[in-house]
């Protein structure tokens, strides 16, 4: 997978810029205050004595608008050349990283909204300008153990477990909890004393950087609810980080102390202080075809160069697709889309069931790469039905939502694999080959529109082994014998129905078999063999007979290892408030309309469903 991904980056870093894009700024929000950008092509940047010896048109526009200009990106050069290096090394060219020296900032005596569209208007017309963006100075809502004791809240953190959920179990039963990954959160703030962070020197603000008391609680407790799915402490209290292993979980605040919201100024900041293999969030959306129809932040035009900018220099970038509701495929977004692929992973919404449909605020298209779920995501700090511990505020718990849980989700498994990869070679996975993993090896969505698969941490582990070479430590073991087969073969080891056909057909396909099975027996196996032109006799061997008995004592949990088991069930019994736990796909796909509170085994085995309950209510 590697070399094929290589070569693709290569013809597209030297071509992604080829792409007209003036004429697309526009005012935001038409009565807020705005800042005007403007990005040259490569080549001209310096001090203001350069630009006009390169740019000789521009010394009318000065003296007409009395405007000065100002480095728009907030990187220095010494890590501009270092991220030049990098990007040179990993896709052939550094043009993405180069081009960010020549934006730049300006500012106007009387800096009134017809007299900045008016300039932006007349700088496109310059040859040299590659765009003007037009960015509102208006915040942008986001897509969004102490005494007395507080009550271990891990299980209900079910986006945990397998299909509906993500199987980050899986990852941690390897030990993969980002040890050894850093994390930067771009957004409004967070809770640094809730008591999951409070004694924890790697969840931290950016050094320098201050959380404006302007921003309040329905903005800053969204980076606490971010935080705590990624790195709240994994102790006998309250929740457990799906990163809580990570290095560093540094937020990087769009909205400073004494400072309009600047979160151009924030992501530039971030990737300041980042380095290949570290991942970025942005847990921010903004406005797209209104200003309430939001989408992902890179629609923004100086926001996409930065994340083209950081992913061709190996640095990971997570991006809500915004609840905004909008068809990124329309011809609204043709010009975004012209711009080609800007390296990150967008992350849409979809519903916390084996449904995985979109979510309907949720915005969709091609461009949406993977979803997270969209409720249901329990987290700390105040959201949606807040559980207060002694009524104290660092001691608040919620059910977090929206793009914004997703993006938090899909992070978690970004630094899952990011920190397994490190581990087995001593190096980083590119953004784009995380991306397309997440994609390929993830459980497919539903209905809606696209928001791409959700991500499955089993299956992406397992195509990382299989790409390395790695003997999985879980993998289904199978001894022949005799070896080599004479009159029969004995497959020992447990298997699902596909496996058990894949590994027929890969390896045997000259035997004969018999396949025993029941009446209720499914199409699966003996479908596939017969497509593989394996050639085997089916005997049916039992009949499967209902005997319902209804179940008086309340439970928490219910155990269920076939869909003739829960039609039998639910002959006599109801199924309200109780976990779920199932041996395999098919059984929960039978509890679909009936339940969403479902727990999928790892593994088809009596044992690991066992073992899955007592994970969950320990």
């Amino acid at each position: 997978m590697k070399r094929f991904l290589l070569a693709c980056l290569l013809v597209f870093c030297a071509s992604c810029f080829a792409q007209h894009r003036k004429g697309q700024f526009r005012l935001e929000h038409p009565t807020a205050g705005h800042q005007l950008y403007v990005a040259f092509e490569a080549g001209i940047s310096g001090q203001i004595d350069d630009l006009l010896r390169q740019v000789p048109q521009l010394e009318s526009l000065i003296a007409e608008y009395q405007m000065t200009f100002q480095k728009g990106i907030a990187i220095s050069d010494e890590k501009l050349a270092s991220l030049e290096a990098n990007a040179k090394e990993l896709c052939g060219s550094a043009a993405s990283v180069t081009l960010l020296r020549g934006i730049y900032k300006i500012h106007l005596s009387t800096p009134d909204t017809s007299e900045l569209l008016a300039l932006a208007e007349k700088l496109e017309r310059l040859p040299s300008v590659r765009y003007c963006s037009i960015v509102s100075l208006e915040s942008v809502p986001p897509p969004s153990d102490i005494p007395p004791l507080t009550p271990n809240f891990r299980p209900n953190q079910t986006y945990y477990n397998a299909n509906p959920g993500v199987n980050m179990q899986y990852a941690h039963e390897m030990g993969l909890t980002g040890t050894g990954i850093r994390i930067r959160d771009v957004e409004y703030g967070m809770n640094k004393q809730h008591e999951e962070f409070t004694d924890n020197d790697a969840v931290q603000v950016a050094q320098g950087m201050t959380i404006s008391p302007s921003a309040t609680a329905a903005y800053t407790e969204h980076g606490t609810a971010v935080a705590g799915i990624l790195c709240a402490d994994d102790g006998t209290y309250g929740i457990t980080g799906l990163s809580h292993g990570a290095s560093e979980f540094t937020l990087f605040p769009e909205w400073q102390q004494g400072m309009d919201p600047d979160r151009l100024f924030a992501i530039s900041q971030s990737i300041e202080n980042s380095a290949g293999g570290d991942v970025i969030i942005f847990e921010m959306q903004t406005g797209g075809a209104t200003s309430t129809g939001y989408v992902m932040q890179e629609f923004h035009q100086v926001s996409w160069d930065l994340t083209k900018a950081a992913t061709d220099a190996g640095i990971t970038i997570v991006a809500a697709a915004g609840n905004g509701n909008q068809n990124l495929d329309t011809t609204f977004y043709q010009s975004y889309n012209e711009r080609g692929d800007s390296g990150a992973i967008i992350v849409g919404a979809g519903t916390p069931d084996l449904f995985h449909n979109r979510v309907y605020y949720s915005t969709y298209g091609a461009r949406v790469d993977v979803h997270g779920w969209s409720d249901n995501v329990f987290a700390s700090g105040t959201y949606i039905n807040n559980q207060s511990i002694g009524n104290d505020f660092n001691q608040n718990y919620c059910t977090f939502a929206g793009t914004s849980s997703a993006t938090a989700i899909v992070s978690g498994c970004v630094v899952a694999l990011q920190q397994y990869y490190f581990d087995q070679t001593g190096g980083y996975l590119l953004p784009q080959e995380l991306r397309t993993l997440l994609k390929e090896t993830g459980i497919a969505q539903g209905s809606g529109g696209n928001i791409g698969p959700l991500p499955n941490m089993e299956a992406a582990i397992l195509a990382l082994q299989a790409q390395l070479g790695v003997k999985s430590t879980s993998e289904s073991i199978f001894s022949i014998y005799p070896n080599p087969a004479k009159e029969s073969l004995n497959l020992h080891g447990t298997f699902t129905a596909s496996a058990l056909a894949e590994i027929i057909k890969t390896g045997y396909k000259t035997e004969n078999f018999t396949f025993f099975c029941g009446n209720l027996r499914l199409e699966t196996l003996p479908l596939s063999l017969k497509v593989g032109g394996i050639d085997f006799n089916e005997i049916e061997v039992y009949d499967t007979i209902p005997n319902p008995q209804e179940i008086k004592n309340e439970v928490d949990g219910i155990l269920f290892f076939s869909p003739s088991a829960i039609e039998s069930y639910l002959t006599t019994n109801t199924i309200n408030d109780e976990v779920c736990f199932c041996i395999g796909e098919t059984t929960a796909k039978a509890l679909l309309g009936k339940t969403n509170n479902i727990v999928v085994a790892n593994k088809p085995s009596v044992e690991n469903v066992i073992i899955q309950c007592i994970n969950h209510f320990k």
